[in-house]
Formats: C-alpha cells, structure tokens, sequence
C-alpha cells in the first residue's frame, strides 16, 4: 500500500508524484469556477456563462505555459523568479487581443480599440503575474508530495539510526596523532572549481547525489521530472539546459536524448521494443520512455 506524505527535509518539500498536466487542469478548472460565480454583472445564462469562463481560463493557461516554455537563450537563463514574471508579462501581452473579444462580442462593454486594449492589459497584468507566479509556488519553494511505502520508510528509519551513530561518534575525543617533525607535511593544491559549477549546480537543483543512480529525466511542460533509483521529483528546468549540464560532466551522458522529451542514463537501458517505425525503451525500474525514429540507430548502439 502507498501512502501519500507530506515532509520537510532541509527547507525543501518534494512534490514529484504530481503530473503538472494535471495540477494546471486542476488550477485552471478551479479559477474558473471561482471567476463564474462571482461574475455578478454577467448576463448570460449561469452554464454559458461557467463555459466561457472555463475557455477564457484555459486557453490564457495554455498562453502562459507555452510563453514560459519556449523561453530561449538570455531569457531562458535567468532565475526561475525572474523567468516566471517575463513570461507573465510576454503572455498576457499576448493573450490581451484575444482576452477583449470577449467583452466586445459576448459582453458588448466596450469597442475594439487601442485604449482599451491599453486598459484590458493594464487590468490583467498585475493579477495575471501574482496568480501565475502563485500556481507555480510549490516549485519555487520546493514543495513536494512523495508517495513512499513501508519498507522506504523503514529503511530511512535505519538510515537515521546509522546517522545518529555517526554523530555520535563524531562527538568523541580524538587523540592527536604523534607527528614527526623530521617528515615534512604534504602540500595540497588548491582545487578550481569554477568549470564544474553549471554542472553542480542541476545536480543539486534535482537532489542527484550519484549521477549513476539517475535514470532518466521527462519534460513535462516547463518542469522537469527527474527520475532516480530512489525516488522521483519535479523541478523548474529545461531539458536542454539539463543535458547540457550532464554533458560536461560526461560527454557520454549527451547522446541520451531518446525522444524530444526524454533523456535517458544509458546504463539503465535494459530492452528496446519496435513499435511500428519507432520504439520503446525498458528502463531498470520497468518504466518505459519513447525512441524516436532519429534516435533509433543510436539507442540501438547501446545493445551492441
């Protein structure tokens, strides 16, 4: 049996199980409703009037999420604060256009015009960027959800056992070692690590402690599902940018770009199934990715 777990480790809170597809369904479905209640002045039927809402709501999402997701180059390198305003601000420019249609032929509030386009982004722009910069929160903080079962939590049981053992024995009294004054001390040369930090950084952006325990990563809109032999969990970050990192870590790790949306570690590859001109992927924890059909003499080589 799974149980669903909420925790705080570090500051952060996990929240990988939750496909993002879903979270914004969810979202969107739920501000709609909120917007078509309390839409007092609206005239039209209380269903005609839920339906445009849940139209207006969704397809100014989708603005959002593609707006976020197709951010490239300088853009796409900021912090993902700043990432999420621009993006904001992108996509309600946007959206504005088509946002005012609704209150000049469904509404009939107000002509087509420049000044009230001006007036339709000034009044959507502020709530526009609290909202998206609020749907995407739980990221930000690093919130998660994990589902666990019995035997993880017993074996983090054990692992806070063997830590407590180990501070413990941290605690005690270390006699000095006898150091001979004849044997000169070792130099040790100081380490630059200023053309690894890229790198480093995603590692601990997606909590990856050995790059052999990472099997594969998925981009789910503008987040990335990052799964290990231990556990999975979503981040804010470009799969580009993500195989980049790995690739100066091992330029090995490059060609594991399977299909436009997945990156898979090669050495958990365990099967390759055709499907018509494409194919599939078995990976070690029995998950199954696609292979595209550019990718498929690549994947291939991995068997050989």
């Amino acid at each position: 049996m799974y149980e669903w777990a909420v925790f705080c480790m570090n500051g952060q809170f996990p929240i990988g199980s939750i496909s993002p597809w879903r979270y914004f369904a969810c979202i969107g479905f739920f501000l709609a409703c909120l917007l078509s209640i309390s839409d007092d002045d609206n005239a039209l039927p209380h269903w005609l009037n839920f339906v445009v809402w849940q139209v207006q709501v969704f397809s100014g999402l989708a603005f959002f999420i593609a707006t976020h997701t197709l951010m490239k180059g300088v853009l796409a390198r900021q912090n993902d604060l700043v990432k999420l305003a621009i993006s904001s601000v992108i996509a309600v420019t946007i959206y504005v256009p088509f946002s005012l249609l609704r209150d000049v032929y469904i509404e009939h509030e107000t002509a087509y015009t420049l000044y009230a386009l001006f007036e339709e982004w000034q009044n959507m722009a502020p709530a526009a960027l609290i909202s998206w910069v609020a749907i995407n929160l739980p990221w930000l903080s690093g919130f998660q959800i994990k589902r666990t079962d019995n035997t993880t939590s017993s074996s983090q049981e054990d692992t806070q056992t063997i830590d407590n053992i180990a501070n413990k024995n941290k605690s005690k009294t270390i006699e000095p070692l006898m150091v001979n004054p004849d044997i000169p001390e070792p130099t040790v040369e100081p380490q630059d690590n200023s053309t690894t930090q890229p790198e480093h950084d995603f590692l601990k952006i997606a909590k990856i402690g050995n790059i052999d325990s990472l099997i594969c990563l998925k981009a789910e809109l503008h987040y990335l599902k990052v799964v290990t032999e231990q556990e999975q969990h979503l981040i804010l970050y470009n799969l580009k940018d993500a195989i980049e990192a790995l690739s100066n870590i091992d330029k090995k790790l490059s060609e594991g770009q399977t299909h436009r949306s997945y990156w898979v570690n090669s050495n958990h590859a365990e099967k390759l199934l055709r499907k018509n001109r494409e194919g599939e992927l078995v990976l070690s924890n029995q998950d199954k990715v696609p292979v595209s059909r550019a990718n498929m003499k690549k994947v291939k080589g991995w068997f050989e």
